[in-house]
């Protein structure tokens, strides 16, 4: 992922802090909130979307209508996502379970 891509999607995802009402918000300029679930969901999808990709450009360069250098770049775009969503599921899971150590 280049740079202008990166800003392009971070600034599409960012994320603003809970609301009381338990939703957050995804977009600073948009009004309307989402839910965890429907967050995590869309992650999911773009997750998928991604490690789609360099199948789609590796069956296109060996019909010659892509460059090699975009495959490869759409693996490691694909390995990093792939990477950072393990890392993220991780810290999910360690969250879980620290609050169900909580004693009431």
């Amino acid at each position: 992922m280049n740079k202008i891509n990166q800003v392009n999607f971070f600034q599409m995802k960012q994320i603003e802090p809970m609301q009381l009402n338990g939703n957050i918000s995804i977009n600073s300029n948009d009004t309307t909130t989402k839910s965890f679930k429907d967050v995590v969901s869309d992650l999911m999808v773009e997750l998928n979307n991604v490690t789609e990709k360099p199948k789609e450009l590796t069956n296109l360069a060996m019909q010659g209508k892509a460059e090699i250098h975009d495959v490869m770049s759409a693996i490691a775009q694909s390995e990093i996502t792939v990477q950072a969503a393990t890392t993220v599921t991780g810290k999910i899971l360690q969250t879980y379970e620290k609050i169900m150590q909580i004693q009431i």
